[in-house]
């Protein structure tokens, strides 16, 4: 894998763009701010069922690739993302949090919705 034998940093960097990337590719636009939270509940989880299952884990969700709880774990995934979008754009966009906060928020989202499907939670290295 490529992220194998690099450093920590650049791997970080590395999951904060995958990350960014993928809540940017599902993130309502401006001109779909009226789009009502449940809208974009589907998208993270459509985008999760379709789309995170093909990037290898830690940065994905590929270990869950046909797994029958797949659906209930999206599900969650989907609201806790649609979520945090719509308080984003509430506020503006502006966040006080570092990439590394973000991460760990993203990962405690993840791990979060894991625990509640009864899926086994992902390591993460700090």
């Amino acid at each position: 894998m490529l992220l194998r034998n690099t450093s920590p940093a650049l791997s970080g960097a590395v999951l904060g763009l995958a990350l960014g990337f993928l809540i940017n590719a599902v993130t309502p636009s401006a001109a779909h701010a009226d789009a009502p939270l449940s809208s974009a509940t589907n998208q993270y989880a459509d985008m999760c069922m379709n789309q995170a299952t093909t990037i290898p884990v830690p940065y994905g969700e590929a270990d869950l690739k046909g797994n029958p709880k797949l659906g209930d774990y999206c599900k969650c995934f989907g609201a806790k993302f649609a979520e945090r979008a719509m308080a984003s754009m509430q506020s503006g966009g502006k966040s006080s949090s570092s990439l590394d906060d973000t991460v760990k928020e993203e990962q405690a989202m993840r791990n979060g919705c894991r625990q509640q499907a009864g899926l086994p939670l992902l390591k993460f290295k700090s």
